[in-house]
C-alpha cells in the first residue's frame, strides 16, 4: 500500500513538475465571424491560429507555450466590447489581445483594453484609432495615415487623374480614410467630382453608381470593405463605367476577386500587405496557409499571423515575459527581416503603436493581384519597380509603369 502511495505522490509530482515546465502565455483572440466583418475576420483568425500552432510547434517563447482563449463576435460594436470586457477580467490575465479586424470593432473593444497594460494587437487601420493614444494598442499593417499618401499618389501621380469620383462606406474605417485622403488629393491639385458614401452590409449600389458616372470623373477611387466591394465591381461592370478604378488593399482579398470575377479586372490598388511577393518568406506562408485550410489567404491573414510573430519577436528582444517590456522594448526597435523572417518585411513601431512599413502597388487582373512596384518610404516619394529600379513617384516613368500594368 505504502508503494503504490508513493508512486501515486510520484506521479503527482511529475504532472506538477511538466506544468512548471510547460508555462503557458495566454492569449485572447477576439474576431468577427459573423456579420459584415466575417470574411475579414475568418481570414485574421486563421492567420494568428496559424502562427500560434507554428511558434507552439518551434518550442514557443522563451521555452513558454502560447495558449488561446477564443471570443468569436458579431460585428457588432456590443459584442466586440463585451468580449473585451472578458479578456481583461480572465484569471489568468492574458499577455496579449489579438482582433478585433474591423477599425470600429477595435474602437469598441480599447474602451475596455486602454487602462489594461494589455498588447492589444488590431488589424484596424482607422486614423483615429492610434490618434485616441491607447498606450498598448498596436497595428499589424499602415494606419491610414501611412497608406493614404500612397493611394493618393496612386491614382494621382500613377492614373494622372484630376477629376476623382470617392465612393467610401459609411463607418469609422471609411470616415478616417476620407478625412484623411481629401487634403492628400487637394495637395495633388485633384478635385472630387463625386463623394458618394455607401453604408456597411449595403445591397444595392444602382443608384451610386448612376450618379458617378454622370459626374464625369477621370477614375473612380474605391474605398470600401470587403463586403461592398463585390456588389460596387460587379453594378460598375453592369453599368458600363469604363474609367480606371484604384482603391485599397481589402478589394484585393481573394473571395472579392473570387466573387467579383471579370467586374473586378484591371483594379489598381495599394495594399499594405501582399501575398503575391514572389520567393522567400511571404511564399512559404502562402504554401503553409494553404496546405492547412486548402484556399489562398489574403492581407487579412497575413496581419492575423504577424501579430503572433511580432509578439514572438518582441519578447525575445525584451529577454522575458513582461508586458510593459515588451511594449517599452517594441517601440524602440527596428525588427529586422533577416532576424525575423516570418514578419515577411522590416518593421517599426512609433510611440503610438503605428507601424511603419513596406508596402505595394498592385494590378488585379486573372484571377490574381500582380505587384507593379514597391514602395518603401514612409512619404511616398519614390517606388522600386520589379526590375530593382528606383523612380520617383510623380515621375513621367512611374506613370508608364501604371498604364503599361493594366
Amino acid at each position: 500500500m505504502k508503494n503504490r502511495l508513493f508512486a501515486v505522490a510520484l506521479g503527482l509530482l511529475g504532472v506538477w513538475g511538466c506544468a512548471v515546465a510547460q508555462a503557458q502565455i495566454q492569449l485572447a483572440g477576439i474576431t468577427e465571424v459573423s456579420g459584415a466583418g466575417v470574411a475579414a475576420g475568418s481570414s485574421f483568425k486563421n492567420g494568428y491560429l496559424m502562427g500560434i500552432s507554428e511558434v507552439n510547434a518551434a518550442g514557443g517563447i522563451l521555452g513558454q507555450q502560447l495558449a488561446l482563449t477564443q471570443y468569436d463576435i458579431d460585428t457588432n460594436a456590443d459584442a466586440a466590447k463585451a468580449a473585451a470586457a472578458k479578456a481583461v477580467a480572465a484569471s489568468p490575465k492574458p499577455f496579449a489581445i489579438l482582433g478585433p479586424v474591423f477599425s470600429s470593432m477595435t474602437a469598441s473593444a480599447m474602451s475596455q483594453t486602454g487602462e489594461s497594460g494589455i498588447p492589444h494587437f488590431t488589424g484596424g487601420e482607422a486614423a483615429s484609432l492610434t490618434r485616441k493614444f491607447h498606450p498598448s494598442l498596436l497595428r499589424t499593417s499602415l494606419s491610414q495615415l501611412g497608406s493614404m499618401p500612397r493611394l493618393g499618389a496612386l491614382i494621382t501621380h500613377g492614373v494622372g487623374a484630376r477629376k476623382i469620383g470617392l465612393i467610401w462606406v459609411d463607418n469609422e474605417f471609411g470616415h478616417d480614410g476620407r478625412a484623411v485622403l481629401l487634403p492628400v488629393l487637394k495637395r495633388s491639385g485633384a478635385t472630387v467630382e463625386f463623394d458618394g458614401p455607401v453604408k456597411s452590409g449595403q445591397k444595392d449600389f444602382a443608384q451610386t453608381v448612376t450618379g458617378l458616372k454622370a459626374a464625369g470623373v477621370d477614375a473612380l477611387l474605391l474605398y470600401v470593405n470587403e463586403g461592398e466591394a463585390i456588389g460596387i465591381l460587379k453594378q460598375l461592370q453592369a453599368q458600363g463605367f469604363d474609367k480606371p478604378i484604384v482603391s485599397d488593399g481589402l478589394v484585393a482579398a481573394q473571395k472579392v476577386i473570387d466573387g467579383a470575377g471579370s467586374a473586378i479586372d484591371g483594379v489598381l490598388v495599394h495594399m499594405n500587405l501582399s501575398t503575391e511577393l514572389t520567393g522567400g518568406p511571404v511564399q512559404d506562408f502562402v504554401s503553409r496557409y494553404v496546405a492547412r485550410y486548402g484556399a489562398r489567404p489574403d492581407q487579412n491573414s497575413m496581419k492575423g499571423f504577424i501579430a503572433v510573430q511580432t509578439l514572438k519577436a518582441g519578447i525575445e528582444m525584451a529577454g522575458k515575459v513582461d508586458p510593459a517590456l515588451f511594449l517599452k522594448t517594441l517601440k524602440d526597435k527596428r525588427l529586422e527581416r533577416k532576424r525575423y523572417p516570418e514578419l515577411m518585411s522590416s518593421v517599426s513601431y512609433d510611440y503610438f503603436g503605428d507601424l511603419n512599413r513596406e508596402s505595394y502597388f498592385a494590378v488585379i487582373k486573372g484571377g490574381a493581384s500582380h505587384i507593379v512596384a514597391t514602395i518603401r518610404a514612409t512619404d511616398g516619394g519614390s517606388v522600386e519597380l520589379l526590375n530593382g529600379k528606383q523612380i520617383a513617384l510623380n515621375s513621367n516613368e512611374f506613370r508608364s509603369e501604371i498604364k503599361a500594368s493594366h
